[in-house]
């Protein structure tokens, strides 16, 4: 019994051990690159609707590429440098304290990529079966997207 008390305890020597350095690291990421990772999910969720969607279109309508697949790469690429440069704008401090103006900066360019990957979602399924989204409703992403503030 005393073998299996010591087996388990030891068993947290590796775990902890690997974890002093990688906390270090993961706290300088999340200070100085990105932090917000429930937003990260919801664009994650949006990504991979939009991803679908899309594949979904191109099967039917026969010309599905591997070109549009790498496409994905690159948007994750200009996504995250974009996430990584609204986090510095309403991370950074001066004199320890936030710079209150630029913080804006962040929920623009979170909502600005949540609703181009909703627009992309629409028009996919408007693609997929025509007339399936009221017009309306595409108006209004595409006002949204184009100026900034809805539709009153």
């Amino acid at each position: 019994m005393l073998k299996k008390i010591q087996k388990y305890l030891f068993s947290f020597i590796i775990p902890c051990l690997m974890a002093i350095p990688f906390s270090w690291l993961f706290e300088l990421f999340e200070r100085y690159v990105f932090a917000d990772w429930e937003f990260l999910w919801f664009l994650i969720i949006f990504m991979i609707l939009d991803t679908v969607v899309s594949w979904w279109f191109h099967i039917k309508k026969r010309d599905f590429s591997s070109r549009g697949f790498s496409m994905l790469f690159v948007k994750i690429i200009i996504y995250s440098i974009l996430l990584i440069i609204a986090h510095g704008f309403a991370s950074y401090t001066i004199g320890g304290e936030p710079v209150e103006p630029l913080k804006w900066f962040r929920s623009f360019i979170c909502t600005a990529l949540l609703i181009r990957e909703s627009i992309s979602i629409v028009e996919n399924l408007n693609k997929i079966m025509p007339g399936i989204i009221p017009h309306m409703i595409t108006k209004y992403l595409k006002d949204f997207d184009e100026k900034g503030t809805p539709i009153p």
